[in-house]
């Protein structure tokens, strides 16, 4: 299966969603890349963290047989399935950061941006 990642907001920092969806696909046998509009998608995962007030979801994917949002941009929706959720990310996607590791990233923030979806949370809780 050739999947496609896609990382909606691409603020240039990982997105731990995808390097776990990326782990998981490559576990299965799967071929992972970036998305391209050239060529064509078994699935493609489309990922967003921020809200449109922050940025806006202007990619349109119409060469995949699947597309999947997620992701608290898009508003509450399925968790990972357990065995996606828990498995060691892949870091390959991301080689401009070689010497780093993401586990536990954020504990809320205190600002209450309109954009954000944890706003004014602290402890890591919706």
């Amino acid at each position: 299966m050739k999947v496609g990642i896609v990382d909606v907001d691409s603020h240039r920092w990982p997105n731990l969603c995808l390097m776990k969806l990326s782990a998981w696909h490559k576990a299965q046998g799967d071929t992972v890349e970036w998305w391209k509009p050239a060529g064509w998608y078994d699935l493609v995962y489309k990922s967003r963290v921020f809200t449109d007030t922050y940025s806006r979801d202007r990619i349109i994917v119409s060469n995949a047989a699947q597309v999947i949002r997620g992701g608290t941009g898009y508003g509450p929706g399925p968790d990972l399935p357990d065995e996606v959720e828990h498995i060691y990310p892949d870091y390959s996607i991301y080689p401009q950061f070689p010497d780093t590791a993401y586990g536990f990233l954020t504990r809320g923030c205190p600002r209450s941006c309109p954009f954000a979806s944890y706003r004014g949370r602290r402890g890591g809780t919706a």
